[in-house]
């Protein structure tokens, strides 16, 4: 059975959005909050013609210090709205928080798995890839890009 395609989303008013299949090459961007809806749901519905399982990653929205310094009540708002949109796409999507993936999908995995070049200046769509790669090997059965198996391929 073919590996499952993976869409990850970092949210918010620049949103990232990467796409991993098994297929072919990575496809990132970041684009605005209003066109990543129609973005997801294009891909979404481009994938839903194969017989390939889909996984919908999306970065969990969690109120901190940190985010309380670094954004608006709007961008908390338009972070908010487009992670209900994102879950009306998909009841199943899988929501993480940055922490727990920003340290298994580091730079390092991020590297081995040929996203680092690929979302050079956009960190938007980097945190998307970190997402999209960690729900691949975590939820979707692809193998890690740092095991050993990984790296004799």
């Amino acid at each position: 059975m073919p590996k499952a395609r993976v869409i990850g989303v970092d949210p918010g008013p620049t949103p990232g959005i990467c796409l991993l299949r098994e297929d072919g090459e990575p496809w990132v961007l970041q684009c605005n909050h209003e066109a990543a809806i129609d973005v997801v749901r294009s891909l979404m519905d481009l994938g839903g013609a194969l017989p390939v399982p889909q996984i919908l990653a999306i970065e969990k929205f969690v109120v901190g210090r940190r985010a309380a310094r670094s954004a608006t009540a709007k961008a908390g708002e338009i972070t908010r709205n487009l992670i209900g949109e994102l879950q009306a796409l998909d009841k199943d999507a899988h929501l993480r928080p940055a922490t727990q993936i920003k340290a298994w999908a580091t730079d390092k995995r991020l590297e081995a798995a040929g996203l680092l070049d690929k979302t050079k200046g956009m960190p938007h769509a980097r945190d998307a890839a970190r997402h999209a790669l960690y729900a691949a090997v975590h939820d979707g059965g692809w193998r890690d890009p740092l095991s050993k198996k990984a790296k004799e391929k």
